[in-house]
């Protein structure tokens, strides 16, 4: 609770959590199926609620509105897939899986989107070994490319 009053966000503890070492090597607290972070994600919902404390994200703009801003900034729908197919070309799993959902939230049917993020998606999925992450990886992306 001490770093939640110094103002730390659920991202920021999430990260910065660890298991100290002699239970991080425990055998039974492998992350097979949950994960600290997951769980200090909890725990600050559960103490806080849902404020993080940044007054952007009292009234924050919907996934779509933010998507529709980011995009005329960045030069539209084509440059994003291009930067996400860069970053997936790049290895850069995460960040190409998160452009796309630009892509996604104004455009929920655009195949290249959904392609490239069914690409990272899988990328990600076969490098995790945490069994519920791991799942829902591949399932989302064998959904994105079974129902365009």
């Amino acid at each position: 609770m001490s770093d939640i009053r110094k103002g730390k966000t659920p991202d920021e503890l999430a990260r910065e959590v660890k298991l100290p070492p002699d239970l991080a090597k425990h055998p039974y607290l492998q992350e097979w199926y949950g994960a600290v972070a997951w769980s200090v994600r909890g725990i600050y919902a559960q103490q806080v609620g849902w404020f993080d404390g940044n007054p952007t994200n009292i009234y924050p703009l919907s996934p779509a509105e933010r998507a529709k801003k980011l995009l005329a900034m960045t030069g539209g729908k084509e440059a994003i897939l291009k930067a996400a197919a860069n970053s997936l070309k790049d290895g850069d799993f995460q960040w190409s899986a998160e452009l796309v959902d630009y892509v996604l939230a104004v455009d929920s049917k655009n195949t290249e989107a959904r392609n490239i993020k069914a690409q990272a998606l899988t990328e990600l999925g076969e490098r995790q070994q945490n069994a519920t992450a791991r799942n829902y990886y591949l399932t989302t992306a064998q959904y994105l490319l079974k129902n365009p």
